[in-house]
């Protein structure tokens, strides 16, 4: 069970639909199992064994905020199921054990139904497992109990008398860049813009140009296809379906081959640029409060333009007898 964690109602379901449509295509979802799940068991899997299950478990209460997927492998000859949850709060969420457990009981209860009455009474049935994984892309740190235990009254007293798992945890802005980048696959690239965190001014030019950057220094080498869905997530989950009037044209010369060093050398310049721009506005707006306050407390209008460097015509208009 794989569950996304994103930031506002509105933008996580966009997060998830991008997700969920990144991770419905079976090479992604074997690559991030195996980079960044990483388990002994990730090397057994077979990719002609792993199938899409087209349905939902999602309870009721949450079918407004989350979507799900979910995946069935083959793992020493018997069944196993992933279950994907894309998930639409902006905090952790601490009654995350309830939940999956919540999740886990109703694949169960689906597969046990529809299991033939005569195997599923027989001795040897057993009940496929129901790996659970998070996948967390929250900035607050992930501290919900990691296992259902840990969510038990008196479960020191009971020890295996009680329900337990415990699930996988995958936390992004846990996991260093370098990691992230030591490959460039799609799913990397989407996970580094993941980590810009991209706010209601994303449109602001030096956020755009953090993002042409990282699109130029990886987006390069992705096949066609990859960067039609490179280009779709980060137009209508990363710009929020408000990219800039200039980005295809711009991610078009990104992804032809060849050109990616010239595009990455300008925008770098450029970025410099605007850093230094909101540095020198920084310090500004700082001496402009500082002249404000000094007004304030009755400086002299003289002994404020000395002190702070700004011009007559700067101090008439914030200064108000």
């Amino acid at each position: 069970m794989v569950k996304l964690k994103v930031n506002t109602a509105e933008q996580s379901q966009k997060h998830d639909e991008g997700y969920k449509g990144i991770l419905a295509k079976k090479s992604n979802f074997l690559y991030f199992l195996k980079k960044y799940i990483a388990e002994p068991w990730t090397a057994q899997i077979d990719p002609t064994q792993m199938e899409r299950i087209d349905k939902s478990f999602i309870t009721q209460e949450y079918r407004k905020r989350d979507s799900d997927l979910i995946y069935k492998l083959k793992l020493n000859g018997e069944d196993t199921y992933f279950y994907v949850l894309m998930e639409l709060q902006s905090s952790v969420d601490f009654t995350m054990p309830f939940r999956l457990l919540r999740y886990m009981v109703e694949l169960l209860n689906d597969v046990f139904k529809n299991t033939k009455e005569e195997i599923r009474e027989r001795k040897g049935f057993k009940l496929p497992a129901v790996v659970p994984i998070i996948l967390y892309n929250g900035e607050d740190s992930w501290t919900a109990a990691g296992s259902y235990r840990e969510y038990t009254d008196n479960h020191s007293i009971f020890g295996d008398n009680i329900i337990n798992f415990s699930y996988l945890l995958f936390d992004l802005n846990g996991t260093d860049d370098a990691t992230i980048e030591s490959e460039q696959k799609l799913l990397d690239i989407i996970f580094a813009l993941n980590k810009i965190r991209p706010s209601s001014e994303i449109s602001s030019k030096e956020k755009y140009y953090e993002t042409i950057k990282l699109l130029a220094k990886s987006a390069a080498n992705l096949s066609a296809d990859e960067a039609v869905e490179l280009r779709n997530w980060t137009e209508y989950v990363h710009f929020k379906g408000k990219a800039p009037a200039g980005f295809e044209n711009e991610f078009k010369q990104i992804i032809n081959k060849g050109e990616a060093n010239t595009v990455t050398h300008s925008l770098e310049i450029m970025v410099d640029m605007l850093k230094n721009e909101g540095r020198q506005e920084g310090r500004q707006k700082s001496i402009i409060e500082t002249a404000v306050k000094m007004l304030k407390k009755g400086f002299a209008f003289d002994d404020v333009k000395e002190i702070t460097g700004l011009t007559d015509e700067e101090l008439k208009r914030i200064h108000t007898p």
